[in-house]
C-alpha cells in the first residue's frame, strides 16, 4: 500500500493508492456512490458488474473487502449494500431531499451530511418516542429551525454495532 500526500488548499492531504482503494475496489466504490448520487438507491452487484465490466465474483470479493474496512456495510449474509455512509440502501426513519430527489440516510447526522455532499435541501427524521416526523431546512449551510443532534453510543463505539448505532 502508497500513501501519496498532496496539498490542497494549502493543506497536506493524503490518500491511500493500492490496498483498499486500488485498481478495482477504487472503482467499485465509486460506482457505489455514483449509483446513490444519481437513483437514490444502493447499486445491486450485478449492477456494478455490468457497469464496470467485472465478473460477479470479482465484485463480490471487492465488496467483502471494502465492507471489512468499514468504506460500506453489506446486509448481513449478503452483498446486498446496507450503507455507505452517509446513504442508507434500505429504507430509514431519515430522509434528505435535494429538489424531486429523496435519499434514505442511517441517522439524522447523516441525513445532513447528505445535504452537505449534494446541496440545499431538506431533511426529516422520524421520532421514534411520538412517532411524528421532524423536518429541517438547509439553505447556505445553515439549518433552520435550530435543533439537538442526540447519539445513543459514543463515536468510538459506532462500529461495535454499526445497524445499532
Amino acid at each position: 500500500m502508497i500513501i501519496q500526500t498532496v496539498l490542497r488548499n494549502g493543506r497536506r492531504s493524503s490518500t491511500l493508492v493500492g490496498g483498499i482503494l486500488g485498481q478495482v475496489n477504487g472503482p467499485v466504490r465509486a460506482y457505489i456512490y455514483r449509483h446513490f448520487r444519481d437513483e437514490a438507491a444502493a447499486p445491486s452487484t450485478n449492477d456494478i458488474a455490468s457497469a464496470l465490466g467485472m465478473s460477479y465474483e470479482a465484485v463480490t470479493r471487492a465488496l467483502d473487502e471494502l465492507a471489512a474496512a468499514h468504506a460500506i456495510v453489506l446486509q448481513p449474509e449478503t452483498h446486498s449494500i446496507w450503507m455507505a455512509h452517509p446513504f442508507s440502501g434500505v429504507p430509514t426513519d431519515y430522509t434528505a431531499t435535494v429538489g424531486e430527489r429523496t435519499w434514505y440516510a442511517n441517522c439524522g447526522w447523516d441525513s445532513i451530511a447528505i445535504l452537505a455532499l449534494l446541496g440545499d435541501g431538506s431533511f426529516a427524521a422520524k421520532d421514534p418516542l411520538t412517532d411524528t416526523t421532524n423536518e429541517w431546512t438547509v439553505r447556505d449551510g445553515l439549518v433552520t429551525p435550530g435543533g439537538v443532534v442526540h447519539f445513543l453510543v459514543p463515536a468510538r463505539q459506532f462500529w461495535d454495532d454499526i445497524g445499532y448505532t
